[in-house]
Formats: structure tokens, sequence, C-alpha cells
């Protein structure tokens, strides 16, 4: 079967590119002799009119053959003006990049299709709120933003755009809260949202996201009600007083007024399972518990008057060998500040050391009723990816557990627009992408290793279709794209190579003489073939390192 996914994407891909230099060759009237998707012999054919149609047994490319198009080819006096190399420089170069163009029109049909199916999306519900973001004391979790600037907004991606699209711009937020309606205006900040290879973009950002935490505990102390209910760090609630609780607000709406009553109490505790199916894997098994709690009388939130929190800031693994480590973090610790500033969300903790990364902080934290600190320094590291991609970077030997949830989707209220907009979106994402990536080789900061070749191809191919058709549908626009690409680089006897002559002749108001385009096309061919060469290196040594590291050995 893999082999058949990957003869149907690369045969869709070139039946798709081949079909727009068949199109337009046929739209100005150039006699078509051949269109064969793939290269050798023969497999299947048929003649319609003056073409010949057929399918080859080499499924890595294809051609049209065009009268004309050969400086050798005979053409009758009756043909000459059928011939290719008889028409005008600008349907010449318009046949020639129509297959290319095809491979960069088509994704947005494929990603359209995808993007199609997005008919729920999130709502647009407050989950978490940065501290010190602009939504800061202005959004809660658990409120619903109706309209911005007056206009209706039911989901979070519609949300998200008016957010990104203005930043520095005081906007007007109508809020459901409790069931009440509320006013607020707020002004998006200027952030950079990362994206691969460093194409970092400008956007507005408020601090917001629709992940709700789950009721996984944080307890501030041995010594609090809830330390007496033998509760314990990363427990995590499934009903307080008879209500289930599926998110930390959940727990927060039942503890909020209580002022001394007590509370039933149903929940999960992790105990880790190390070795199990066999030593295959380590993993926690969650045990059913009950208990009662009793959160102290007096003013401020029940949760907290219970010596309760969410986990987010609580350190649940640390890795050996890290300078975390070596600091004596262990997992069940509670941050609490970072160079004296207070630490109130893991995410904007990870952003101030990342923000600053060879600097040394002070890092204090809590283990039990105890504060410690000490130095922290996040460790530097240098490399390669398997992808081939350089990197510099700093890591942090640190991870909390939140695991978190949506509210229920909506329906999306404009799928066709909404489908339309995120396939431009995309293909225009990936045409960059693959354009940088290129610029990134050439810099060093994307090696040769980078390169891949048929068996790769072969290999996402397989897996994207197991995962999915919509999985193998991106996984074709992404490929169409990348083809096209290639096939506009200025290398002889590409399409990119046909458009450079082209371009010469429009300048120097005569063709590129049939000497010079011969050596260039050699020029070319060993081009291609270096590169081919290379991807099945790569291909290879991905496939089967141990392989080659033996040989190598030899």
């Amino acid at each position: 079967m893999p082999l058949l996914y990957f003869i149907v994407l690369v045969g869709v891909l070139v039946f798709v590119h081949e079909l727009g230099h068949l199109v337009w060759a046929k739209y100005f009237g150039v006699r078509v002799l051949k269109v064969s998707l793939g290269f050798g012999p023969r497999l299947a054919g048929f003649r319609r009119g003056e073409t010949e149609y057929v399918i080859s047994a080499l499924p890595l490319g294809g051609y049209v053959r065009m009268l004309g198009e050969n400086p050798w080819d005979e053409v009758r006096p009756k043909d000459a003006d059928r011939s290719f190399a008889n028409l005008n420089l600008f349907r010449r170069f318009v046949i020639v990049l129509a297959g290319p163009a095809m491979n960069l029109v088509f994704p947005i049909l494929l990603y359209f299709v995808v993007f199609l199916g997005d008919d729920k999306l999130t709502p647009a519900s407050v989950g978490v709120v940065f501290p010190d973001r602009p939504a800061d004391g202005k959004l809660l979790p658990g409120d619903l933003v109706t309209a911005v600037d007056g206009d209706a907004v039911s989901t979070f991606y519609g949300l998200s755009r008016i957010v990104e699209k203005n930043p520095g711009k005081a906007l007007h937020f109508t809020v459901t809260r409790d069931g009440h309606t509320i006013e607020q205006t707020i002004t998006p900040v200027r952030s950079e949202k990362e994206r691969p290879l460093e194409l970092n973009e400008e956007v507005g950002r408020i601090g917001v996201m629709p992940h709700h935490p789950l009721a996984v505990l944080g307890v501030t102390s041995p010594s609090s009600p809830a330390g007496a209910a033998r509760l314990r760090t990363f427990d995590v609630i499934v009903t307080a007083a008879g209500r289930p609780i599926t998110r930390f607000i959940d727990l927060e709406h039942v503890l909020g007024a209580n002022q001394g009553s007590l509370v039933p109490i149903t929940y999960l505790r992790p105990t880790p399972l190390t070795n199990a199916l066999g030593g295959l894997i380590d993993l926690d098994l969650y045990e059913p518990r009950v208990t009662t709690l009793t959160p102290e009388p007096g003013q401020g939130s029940g949760v907290l008057r219970s010596g309760i929190e969410s986990a987010d800031l609580y350190v649940s693994e640390v890795t050996a060998g890290s300078p975390e480590h070596h600091l004596g973090l262990l997992p069940g610790d509670r941050l609490v500040s970072l160079d004296g500033r207070p630490i109130r969300l893991w995410a904007t903790f990870l952003e101030d050391l990342k923000a600053e990364r060879g600097k040394k902080h002070e890092l204090t934290f809590r283990r039990g009723e105890r504060e410690l600190s000490g130095q922290l320094a996040l460790a530097h590291q240098r490399g390669v990816t398997d992808q081939g991609q350089v990197y510099d970077r700093y890591v942090v030997g640190i991870r909390n557990w939140v695991p978190s949830r949506l509210d229920p989707s909506v329906t999306n209220p404009e799928p066709i627009s909404y489908a339309f907009r995120e396939a431009l979106r995309a293909t225009t994402d990936v045409v960059q992408l693959t354009l940088f990536s290129v610029v990134r080789l050439l810099q060093g900061r994307l090696t040769m290793k980078s390169i891949g070749g048929p068996l790769t191809v072969f290999e996402v191919a397989g897996t994207a279709a197991q995962q999915g058709a919509l999985n193998y549908l991106t996984l074709m626009a992404f490929i169409s794209i990348n083809l096209g690409l290639i096939n506009l680089l200025p290398v002889p006897l590409l399409d990119g190579g046909h458009l450079m002559f082209f371009l010469i002749e429009g300048v120097a108001r005569r063709p590129v003489s049939v000497r010079v385009r011969e050596y260039a096309h050699l020029a070319g061919l060993a081009f291609l073939l270096g590169i081919m060469v290379l991807a099945f290196k790569n291909d290879i040594e991905r496939q089967w390192p141990e392989l080659v590291s033996q040989l190598m050995s030899r």
C-alpha cells in the first residue's frame, strides 16, 4: 500500500504540472505530439487526434512533447504556425510557466478541501489569562467574548484574527461573564509570532488562551486544609460537593463562597508504574479516592483558603544532569520568583527565561514549608537536527504537568470563506518556508542533509495516508508547492531554465544560440544528477543509519 500512496501522490502532481503545459499549448494552437506521465518504457496509452497520451514505467516526472520544441525538429511548412518555436516570446513564456504555476495553484484547492472539514471551531471563550498582558485584570477565565468593536465574534479563530491584525489599536470587547454582559477596552501589544526558519512576524496579542486547565491540584502547604484532607500536589479532582469538576474554574465556583462547610471530594491520584507492559513503557495509574475538605472561613477565594491552587507552577519532571537538577529542584517543588519577581504563570516564566537565555537567574522555589533559592543558567546546545537544520538553543530542564481542555465546539459561521482564507494562508506560508529554506541553505543554517529524495517522499506518503485522507492531501499540497518552486529554479532542463533563456531573449532581442543552450543543458543535467545523488544518499542515511555506519567503518 505505501507504494500505491507514493505513485498516486507523484502521479497526481505530475498530471497537474503537465496539464498546465498542455492546456496552454492547445489554447495557443501548438501541435502537441505526446504527453507522458512518467519516463521510460510505455505501460499504457491511447491516441486522440494528433496527440498520444501515455503512462510510462518510472513515475518520477513527465513531459509534454510539442512540435518545434526541440531545435532539431523537422517542421513542415504547413505546420509552421503550430510550432512552439515560432510562437511569440510571450506565448512561449506562458506555456512553460503554466506547469509550475499549476503546482502552486493546485494546493489552494487541496487546502480548501482540508479546511472545509473544520465545520466545528473553538468558541471565543477565555481559558487562561497571561499575567502582565493587556487582558490581565480585564478578562477572566470563563469569560465569553461575543463582539469586538461591534462586530460579532463566535470563535476563538475569529477573535485571534482581529487581535493579530490590530497591534497597538484599542479594541472594544463585549464579554459575557456569569450571565451578565460587560464592556472592556483592551489594546493588543506588538508581539512576534514564531514560525519555522525564524520567519517570525509581528502580530497583536492580548494574552489569552482558550484552553482551560483541568482541576489538577497544587497543595500550598502540608498544614493547610487540603494537606489535612491528605490531598497531594497533582491529585485530579473529579467531583466536589456532588458536582462534576472538569476544569479548575469549576472547583473555584464550588469552593468560592464556602465559609467553613465540609465538602465531599472525589479525586484521582497518579501512581507511577515503571517498566510496565514487560518493560516497554513507564506510566501513571490513577487510583480513585474520596476525602472531605473544609475551607477556612474568611475573605478571598475559597480555593486559596483551602490551601489549593492550580498545579501550573509545580515542577513535575526534572531532566537528569540539567542545571535545574544541579540546582536541587525536585518534582513537587513550587516556583516562587525569578530575579525577585513573583512567578505567576509557567508560560510567562519560560518566556522570561528564554528572553535572556545566557543570563544567570536567581530562582526561588518552595518545598513544603521551606523556601529555597539558587543561581540558574539554561543549558546551551548546538548541533544539527535529523532534518539538517543547524540549531543554537537554550534548553529548559524542568517541566510542569497541567492537562487542559477546550469548551465544546461551536459551528463554523463562515465555512466557505474560512476554508478559502486558510487555504491561501497555508499556501503562502509553505511558499515562504520553501523559499527561505533555500536561503538558509545558502547561509549554511540548513545543511545539505535537509535535502530529501524519493525514499523520503515514499515514507511520508505512506505515513500521511495511514493518518487519514486530510493529512494525505496536506502532504500532497506541500510537495506540490515544492515541486512548483523547484521547477522555477533557473537551471537548464527545468522550466525555470527555459524561462531564463526567454528573459535573455527578451533583453537581447534574439534567441540564445543552440550551442549555448546545449552546453547549458549539460551543466544543468550535471547539477540535477548531483542533487539526485545527494538526495538518495540522505534518504539512505535516514532509512538505514546502522548499515551506513557499518559500511563507513570498513
